[in-house]
Formats: structure tokens, sequence, C-alpha cells
């Protein structure tokens, strides 16, 4: 399959997940997603943001090599909010490498507590948050604080997500 083609042909979940079928019959070209994915332009970023989040959804063990880039585009500024919410997203279902799990966590809280950043990114970080504090208990606090924060302004998307984690992380 023709990756670059099939980006071009426009967004769509039928395109997305034909891209997904084949990574996950052939896990290799996982990287010429990616190639796509960092290279552009902004169209094909996104279709092929897209297309990653729901292959790491299904496969989070590609996303082993990506985390440096994840990290460096995650801590950058002045790209299309679809690279942070399908970066995110992916992390929601991957065990992330110890040797990542503190730069992630960085990340996601300055995410997370941001003016800026959409609704999507911020329940995403959520997730990826509590999914570490399960590892790193210390940063319960922080998380709890962050989410109280956020919800008296909140949208529907960050009260719900807001309250299920404090639910759980208050039944501990």
């Amino acid at each position: 399959m023709d990756f670059r083609k099939k980006l071009e042909l426009g967004h769509s979940k039928l395109f997305t997940n034909e891209i997904v079928e084949e990574i996950s019959l052939h896990p290799k070209k996982m990287d010429d997603l990616m190639q796509f994915f960092l290279e552009g332009p902004v169209e094909i970023t996104q279709r092929a943001a897209w297309a990653m989040s729901v292959t790491a959804e299904k496969h989070p063990e590609l996303l082993i090599n990506y985390y440096p880039l994840f990290i460096k585009l995650l801590n950058q500024s002045n790209k299309h909010n679809a690279i942070n919410r399908n970066i995110v997203r992916a992390l929601q279902y991957a065990d992330i490498p110890k040797k990542y799990q503190g730069q992630v966590l960085d990340a996601c809280f300055k995410l997370l507590n941001s003016s800026v950043e959409p609704v999507a990114v911020k329940v995403f970080c959520m997730t990826v948050i509590y999914n570490l504090s399960k590892k790193y208990p210390d940063i319960i606090p922080e998380l709890k604080a962050s989410i109280e924060a956020l919800l008296p302004d909140g949208s529907a998307g960050i009260k719900s997500r807001g309250n299920k984690i404090l639910k759980k992380l208050n039944s501990k």
C-alpha cells in the first residue's frame, strides 16, 4: 500500500483503518507512516497522526522507537494541535518505557495545565498521567489539583474524564 496516496485521498476513517490494517500485517511499515507524520504537509501530518494513534490503540508496542520524537514534539510550540492530540491519545494505550516516563509526565502536565490546549489534549493527558500515577503515586496530589482546577469551567469532556479519574484516585 502506498501510504502517501492513501493519505492524500482525504481525512477518512476508512482510509485510516486501511492503513492501520496494513501496519498490523506488516509492522515495519510503521516507519513509513511516521515519515509522513513528520514530513507533512500539514494535511498529511494530521491524517498520519490519526492513523498512528489508532495503530497505537491496537498495537502499542509499535511506539517503542518513537518516544524521543513524541517527547520532542510535545514540547514544541507552533504546530497543529492534531499532533499533540494524537500523540497523547496514543500514549494512553502504551506501557511507556521507564526511561521516558519522567519526560512524558512533564510534557503531559504542561499540556494539561495549559490555557490554550484543546479539550481532547487535556483529556488524553489526564489518562496518561493517571496511568503513570500507578507507578508514581507521589504525582497523585498534583494530578488531583490539576483536574480540580479545570472542573469548574471545564467542558463536558473535561468534567466527564476528570470526575472519572478523581473517583478512581479517591478510591485508593
